[in-house]
C-alpha cells in the first residue's frame, strides 16, 4: 500500500517515533509534506540547507532547486528501489547535486554530484499516488543509479522543470541534425493519452521532433500445470528523436490483460553520451522482437539501452539508427 509523506508532529522542536516501516524518523519543526520550489538553499529544511550550501560553488549558476519529503514506500514503478528518506535537488550549469537525509539512527546525511558528462540518462516516473526521479550515471568505473521517491501531486511538475533544463544545455543545434522535422500534432495522435501527458511537460518550445518509434502491449499464452497463462512480452512505449535528444516513454506493464495501469515512465538520453546505435531481433518467451539498441558511454563506461518498436517502425528505426552512426 502506498503511504503518504510524512507530516510533522504538533510539538515544538524535533521528534522521534517508530513509523510503520521500521525506520526511526525525525521530523523537523516546519517541515512541508510536499514538494516545493526554494530560491536558495537556506530556504530548505533540515540538514539540507547546510548541504547544498557547502556543496554548491561560490560562483557555480544555480538553475533550480527543490525540496522533496520523505515517503514510507521503498518499491515504485517498474520494480525499481529507492530508500525513504527526504531529498533536495540541485541543478547547475554543469551538475545534478541530490542531498538525502534518512532519518535513521547513525546513519548520516548524505550529498552526491553527478556531473552531465557522467549520465548516461535521467528518469522521471508517475504512477497514481507517487512520483520517481532517478539517474544513472557513470561512478567508481561501473554503471551506478540513484533513485527517489516523491508525491505525484505536487512532485511532477517541479521534478520536470530541471529536466527540461537538463535537456535544453546537453541538447546539440538544430543544423547538427540535417533530418526534416514532424509535427508534434503528428506525435501525439500515435501516442495513449496518459503517455502523451507525461511526455508534454518535458517538451521544450525549440525542441523539434524527427523520428518516432511505436511499441504495442502484446501478450502470448503459456502452459502452466495444465493451465493456459498469459505472459507479458512488451508494453505500450513511444521513442521520440528530437534535436534537443531522444525521450523514450512507456507505460508500466500489466498485471494481466485487459486491466488499467497508469504508471508511465520517461527516460531522457542526451546525443553526446551515444556510442552506437543498432537494430536486434531478440527472442521472448519464443517470440521475436525487433529492439532498437543504443549503446551509452561515459568514460570507459558503456551500458545498453534496448528499446522494443513495432514491426511497422522497422523504416522509421533504420533511419534513426543510419543518422546515429552519421553523427557519430
Amino acid at each position: 500500500m502506498v503511504q503518504g509523506p510524512l507530516r510533522p508532529h504538533v510539538k515544538e522542536g524535533p521528534t522521534r517515533g517508530e513509523n510503520p516501516n521500521g525506520y526511526l524518523i525525525t521530523d523537523p519543526p516546519g517541515k512541508k509534506p510536499c514538494v516545493f520550489y526554494a530560491q536558495k538553499p537556506g530556504d530548505l529544511p533540515g540538514v539540507h540547507a547546510d548541504l547544498m550550501n557547502k556543496t554548491l560553488g561560490r560562483d557555480e549558476g544555480l538553475l533550480y532547486l527543490l525540496s522533496s519529503p520523505i515517503l514510507l514506500e521503498d518499491k515504485g514503478l517498474f520494480g525499481l528501489c529507492a530508500t525513504p528518506g527526504s531529498h533536495s535537488v540541485a541543478l547547475t550549469q554543469h551538475r545534478f547535486i541530490i542531498s538525502e537525509d534518512r532519518y535513521i539512527e547513525g546513519v548520516a546525511p548524505t550529498v552526491r554530484s553527478i556531473p552531465f558528462d557522467h549520465m548516461f540518462y535521467a528518469e522521471l516516473g508517475n504512477g497514481l499516488f507517487f512520483g520517481r526521479f532517478s539517474i544513472q550515471f557513470a561512478a567508481d568505473n561501473k554503471p551506478s543509479r540513484i533513485t527517489l521517491f516523491f508525491p505525484a501531486t505536487t512532485g511532477m511538475k517541479h521534478f520536470g522543470i530541471p529536466l527540461r533544463k537538463y535537456r535544453s544545455m546537453t541538447g546539440p543545434a538544430c543544423d547538427q541534425l540535417p533530418v526534416h522535422a514532424m509535427e508534434w500534432a503528428e506525435i501525439w495522435r500515435h501516442t495513449p493519452k496518459t503517455e502523451a501527458d507525461h511526455l508534454k511537460p518535458l517538451i521544450l518550445r525549440e525542441g523539434h521532433p524527427f523520428n518516432m518509434l511505436r511499441s504495442s502491449e502484446r501478450w502470448i499464452l503459456r502452459k502452466r500445470r495444465r493451465k493456459s497463462i498469459p505472459v507479458y512480452l512488451s508494453t505500450n512505449g513511444i521513442l521520440v528523436s528530437t534535436n534537443l535528444g531522444l525521450i523514450h516513454a512507456t507505460s508500466e506493464p500489466f498485471t494481466k490483460p485487459e486491466t488499467f495501469d497508469f504508471g508511465v515512465n520517461a527516460s531522457c538520453i542526451a546525443f553526446d553520451g551515444l556510442k552506437s546505435a543498432e537494430l536486434l531481433e531478440k527472442s521472448v518467451c519464443g517470440k521475436p522482437l525487433c529492439f532498437l539498441q543504443l549503446k551509452i558511454a561515459r568514460g570507459n563506461v558503456t551500458i545498453d539501452f534496448d528499446i522494443p518498436f513495432d514491426g511497422s517502425s522497422l523504416k522509421d528505426a533504420e533511419n534513426l539508427a543510419h543518422l546515429l552512426a552519421q553523427s557519430r
